[in-house]
């Protein structure tokens, strides 16, 4: 949280002599008991709020009408009291959100200096003991090495770190930020740490060429989110382990640092996959519990897994269509308990081009036809494009499908020139006595 001027109109050196408003002091009115429980609210609603992890633009819509920076424009007395109750100064921006002004000089690479360094060194004492929250910006910070340093200081207290891109930067700003200068802090003792998120922001990788990306394994037992970009980091002991996100790592880290069976992650819940070979990943690791999976890519895989574990937990699958691909198809067949396919990324629908998908969705195009694979009993599926006619067939298919969602809308943007709508029109007629049809990022009809 940045600190106020804290100018009021309460002050009485702001008021006139002998006005009303100078009569009344607003703190024997509210005592700083009573204050205190009260900035307590504000700032649990605040905290409880954001996102995790926090994209650097809703941080900056959130943060710059912080309700706490308000308050204490209002007298030095709730000032003061702000600012020298530990509690409310536990969320650190660094470079992201810190000095930032949304205009034509914004997000420009800055050097934090001597003045810098004391004012970040200022806002990490004024929370105490207290765990920290940090959101970094190193694509902002000229000297991102100082800054390193600093939080080393502090990693006994890091509760969350947040390693966020700055989207509006330009390529010619950049501040490219070493590999090998970031991974220091991840190898230091990390025990308070529960959550962890490396955006995918410019790494200088070190020399020689080709580089082969790195495992850490982390000294944080408490760690239970994990999304890091271009590097293998996990857990030493990985049982509070929950959310795993990996993104960005080359084919050639993978087969260095992850062997078959080496991974074991007990209660993982949640995997996420970005631009990673996923067979490679999926037969590294355990997963014994894994409720939902996520692969998002624009090629499909290219390394298909000898062979797969049964994920009897799993629920909700969502796989980018870009063709045929053999690791899908194994993964969907230990899949009994489905609940939930998608051929996409959900949360990344609305990034779609939706008016330029034409193909059908892969499953529904196999050359042997939709009964050639075992579909578990879904109740929810989700496509990028169909015809309501697959849909229809699908669903005479597998009777336990209770909802279906088609971001393109076949009747009133058919996938090909001279479609017959009509023919679309009465098979949705059809479709929607038996399951509930939307269209796009509808609601459904039912819950």
């Amino acid at each position: 949280m940045q600190e106020s001027n804290p100018h009021s109109y309460t002050d009485t050196e702001s008021v006139a002599p002998g006005s009303e408003i100078n009569q009344i002091n607003i703190n024997s009115l509210f005592p700083p008991e009573l204050l205190v429980n009260v900035f307590d609210v504000l700032h649990k609603d605040i905290m409880e709020c954001l996102p995790f992890p926090l994209p650097y633009d809703e941080g900056l819509q959130i943060f710059k009408d912080q309700p706490l920076s308000i308050s204490m424009l209002v007298c030095r007395g709730w000032c003061d009291l702000i600012k020298t109750t530990p509690a409310y100064w536990t969320f650190v921006d660094i470079g992201a959100l810190h000095h930032s002004t949304v205009g034509e000089q914004a997000y420009t690479v800055r050097a934090l200096g001597s003045e810098g360094v004391e004012n970040i060194k200022g806002r990490l004492k004024k929370a105490g003991s207290l765990p920290l929250y940090v959101t970094v910006a190193p694509e902002y910070i000229l000297d991102f090495g100082t800054v390193l340093e600093i939080l080393k200081e502090y990693a006994h207290r890091l509760e969350t770190i947040n390693i966020v891109k700055i989207p509006h930067l330009r390529d010619a700003t950049l501040r490219q930020t070493s590999s090998e200068q970031l991974l220091q802090l991840f190898e230091l003792p990390l025990p308070s740490l529960q959550r962890l998120h490396i955006d995918k922001f410019h790494l200088t990788p070190p020399p020689p060429e080709p580089w082969i990306g790195s495992r850490v394994e982390m000294d944080a037992p408490r760690l239970y989110y994990l999304s890091s970009h271009l590097h293998i980091l996990l857990p030493q002991n990985p049982s509070h382990l929950t959310s795993l996100f990996i993104s960005g790592v080359d084919t050639g880290t993978l087969q260095s640092t992850l062997t078959h069976g080496q991974v074991q992650l007990p209660n993982l819940l949640n995997l996420r996959i970005r631009d990673s070979e996923p067979g490679l990943i999926l037969s590294a690791l355990s997963t014994p519990l894994l409720q939902v999976l996520v692969y998002q890519s624009e090629n499909p895989s290219t390394h298909l897994p000898e062979d797969l574990p049964e994920y009897s937990h799993l629920r909700d699958l969502q796989w980018s269509d870009v063709g045929p691909d053999s690791t899908f198809d194994l993964v969907f067949r230990r899949c009994r308990r489905l609940v939930r396919y998608a051929n996409y990324v959900v949360d990344k629908a609305v990034e779609l081009r939706i008016s330029l998908l034409v193909d059908p969705p892969t499953i529904l195009a196999r050359p042997g036809g939709i009964d050639s694979i075992k579909w578990p009993n879904l109740q929810e599926v989700l496509f990028d494009c169909a015809t309501y006619a697959s849909l229809k067939a699908l669903v005479d298919l597998v009777p336990t499908i209770k909802r279906i969602r088609t971001l393109r809308d076949p009747i009133a943007s058919p996938m090909r020139q001279g479609g017959d709508v009509e023919r679309e029109r009465s098979y949705l007629y059809e479709l929607r006595e038996k399951v509930d049809v939307v269209v796009w990022l509808d609601p459904w009809t039912e819950t």
